[in-house]
């Protein structure tokens, strides 16, 4: 069975409009983090998830990703402890297999504070706080620098390709520039995760301008090798 939102609800289901509730059915996965606005599929294949998505499907289409804290003791790891801030998701398609498992599109819709975790059977439920980025005139200024960045990066040969400008850049809303282009763009599960505990978002963007930079320098170094190996290769001939 599919349930599928169409293009003028997906219009109409902004971040704004909907209420993410206070206690919210969470999948704590590791190595995963979710940010809003961001798409992310999702295979449900075991029974905890497969009951909360039944639950969830039935009544707000919503529930969280959060991940899961690696640095642990070995004895602790099957707690699957959570670090302090989630993403509530809203399921834009589910689609049920014969098996039992499903396929899930799940999009970011806010920043959620991990008060506690309210249960754990059948399934995780945390309390959550939801959390607003904090604005500032200084956003604009940084995303003209994180455009050039981007820019340079796919000139360099790096991660940055046309089909994501083409996708970044008409953004208007630059909470959500800046928290696609880290969720597209970084790489490291940790850095990710301290992105999305940051409300301030001149904060946020700032972080992600030096990941650009650090990556450019790189990218420009190697290049610069590269092109002395060879001048040096052709002076040998």
């Amino acid at each position: 069975m599919t349930f599928e939102l169409l293009p003028t609800q997906l219009t109409k289901m902004s971040s704004d409009s909907l209420e993410i509730p206070k206690e919210l059915p969470i999948m704590t996965l590791r190595g995963v983090v979710l940010f809003p606005k961001a798409m992310m599929p999702l295979r449900i294949f075991e029974e905890r998830y497969r009951e909360m998505l039944d639950d969830v499907l039935s009544t707000t289409r919503i529930f969280g990703i959060v991940c899961e804290r690696e640095n642990v003791s070995q004895d602790e790891v099957h707690l699957e402890h959570p670090y302090s801030v989630a993403t509530a998701g809203l399921i834009r398609v589910s689609k049920k297999h014969q098996d039992g498992t499903s396929f899930v599109l799940l999009q970011g819709i806010k920043r959620v504070k991990v008060c506690k975790i309210v249960r754990e059977m059948p399934y995780r439920i945390i309390e959550t706080e939801e959390m607003d980025s904090i604005l500032d005139d200084s956003c604009g200024q940084i995303r003209k620098q994180i455009e050039e960045a981007l820019e340079q990066n796919k000139l360099l040969g790096g991660d940055v390709t046309d089909e994501i400008l083409d996708f970044l850049n008409p953004l208007d809303d630059d909470d959500a520039f800046i928290d696609l282009a880290a969720f597209t763009l970084c790489k490291h599960t940790l850095r990710k995760q301290a992105m999305l505990e940051v409300q301030q978002l001149d904060k946020r963007a700032s972080m992600l301008l030096t990941d650009l930079h650090r990556e450019n320098d790189r990218l420009a170094t190697i290049r610069q090798m590269m092109s002395q190996s060879e001048e040096d290769g052709s002076e040998e001939n």
